[in-house]
């Protein structure tokens, strides 16, 4: 499934990803290999359309906001806490302060292109391959490489809204 994000949302998406997905990768376990959770039919889920809708947009909502606020330089943008939380919130946080303090200018965009599959009511797992070949921090060199990366995510329906609570963002050419 292809993200239906606005072309502005998508180029702020774009930029931010790029950022936080050269910085994430620095700081994510190499130990794993891909492969697990994630990837299978979505029409194979037992939920409703608004349960897989609600929760992918809970997934590139949370990237809008990255996107946006790493434009912006903040390190604690409004909003993200209503799309992220626990582990994933914590990376996506220490990743824009990673932005923040290199001083990079973001510029260009990430195409995403996630694959929802509803494993019950509460719980949703992401694939995803990022291509951040065109998004850039400062110099091109920081994008740290230009082969799609695979991100996996898992979410959680607290009762209120989807959040992201897992995210992890592989190394170039990953998938």
């Amino acid at each position: 499934m292809r993200s239906t994000v606005s072309t502005a949302c998508r180029g702020a998406v774009t930029a931010g990803c790029a950022t936080v997905l050269a910085l994430v990768t620095a700081c994510a376990p190499t130990d794993e290999e891909p492969g697990g959770a994630g990837g299978s039919d979505p029409s194979d889920s037992s939920g409703t359309p608004s349960d897989t809708d609600a929760a992918l947009a809970a997934y590139t909502g949370m990237w809008t906001v990255v996107v946006e606020a790493s434009h912006e330089g903040s390190t604690t943008p409004e909003g993200l806490e209503d799309h992220a939380s626990g582990g994933a919130l914590a990376l996506m946080r220490q990743a824009l302060e990673g932005v923040v303090d290199s001083g990079g200018q973001v510029t260009g965009e990430p195409v995403l292109d996630p694959e929802l599959t509803l494993e019950d009511s509460t719980h949703a797992v992401v694939a995803d391959c990022v291509d951040d070949s065109e998004w850039s921090i400062g110099a091109p060199a920081a994008t740290g490489g230009a082969a799609p990366r695979r991100v996996d995510a898992e979410l959680v329906h607290d009762g209120l809204a989807w959040r992201v609570s897992y995210l992890r963002i592989w190394e170039p050419g990953s998938c």
